[in-house]
C-alpha cells in the first residue's frame, strides 16, 4: 500500500511539472515515440513483478499457460476495444492511429520482457529445503533438483536446491523462498542453453492464477 501511495503521489509530481512539454510533429511520429514510450514502460513493470491492470493479469496468465506473449494479448483486447469505438462513434482515424500506438508498444513490451530473456539457474540453501521445494513444485509448476553438500565451515549436511525458471519466474520464485526462510542463501546464475526439462508446467488453472495475482496486488 505505502509503495503503491509513493508511486501515485510521485505521478502526480511527474505530471505537474512536466504538462508544459509540447511534442509537435506529425501524427505517426507521435504514435510511435508514444508508443514505444508506453511499451518501455508496461514492459518494465511486468518484467519487475508488477502489472497496470486486468489485460495485463490476463496477459500473464495466458503466456504461462499457452506460450503467447503478454503483448500479444494486450494488442488483442484493444483490437477489440479500438473496433467497438470506430463503430460506435463512426470515426476510424483515432482509432486507426491507437491501433498503430498499441503494434508499437506490443513489440517494445515483448522485447522488454523476453526479447533478451534467458533462463535462470537458481540454487537455494536453507533449514527449510523440504518445505521451500514442495511450494516450489506445486505453486510455481517448476521442477527441483535436490542436491546433498556439507557446509565448508560448518560441515553440517545441507540440501541444496537446484531450479530453473524463466526471468518473469524470478520474482515469484525469490517472494515464495524468502517467505519461508528470509534467512535463505539463493544464488541465481545466467545459462546460456538448456534442453530436455526446464520446468515442469504444472496445469494451475486460469482462476487460481488470477487469484493469486490479484491477492499480491492488493498486499502491495
Amino acid at each position: 500500500m505505502i509503495a503503491a501511495v509513493l508511486a501515485f503521489v510521485g505521478w502526480i509530481f511527474f505530471i505537474h511539472q512536466y504538462t508544459d512539454w509540447v511534442f509537435i510533429g506529425e501524427s505517426l511520429e507521435v504514435v510511435v515515440i508514444g508508443g514505444a514510450i508506453l511499451g518501455i514502460g508496461v514492459g518494465l513493470i511486468i518484467r519487475y513483478g508488477g502489472c497496470i491492470d486486468g489485460t495485463e493479469i490476463l496477459g500473464i496468465i495466458i503466456n504461462r499457460s499457452t506460450g503467447i506473449t503478454v503483448g500479444q494479448v494486450v494488442l488483442a483486447c484493444n483490437v477489440f476495444i479500438f473496433t467497438a469505438a470506430g463503430l460506435v462513434f463512426k470515426d476510424w482515424h483515432p482509432p486507426i492511429l491507437s491501433l498503430i500506438t498499441f503494434m508499437v508498444a506490443t513489440k517494445v513490451m515483448d522485447a522488454v520482457i523476453i526479447g533478451m530473456e534467458e533462463t535462470k539457474s537458481v540454487w537455494i540453501i536453507s533449514p527449510k529445503s523440504k518445505v521451500i521445494a514442495s511450494r516450489i513444485i506445486h505453486e510455481l509448476g517448476l521442477g527441483v533438483t535436490i542436491l546433498y553438500g556439507r557446509g565448508g565451515y560448518s560441515g553440517e549436511e545441507k540440501e541444496i536446491l537446484y531450479v530453473t525458471a524463466e526471468r518473469l519466474q524470478l520474482a515469484e520464485l525469490k517472494e515464495l523462498t524468502y517467505s519461508e526462510d528470509p534467512t535463505a542463501f539463493v544464488a541465481i546464475e545466467n545459462l546460456h542453453e538448456v534442453s530436455n526439462g526446464v520446468q515442469r508446467e504444472r496445469k494451475v488453472s486460469s482462476q487460481k492464477k488470477a487469484e493469486k495475482m490479484m491477492a499480491k496486488i492488493f498486499r502491495n
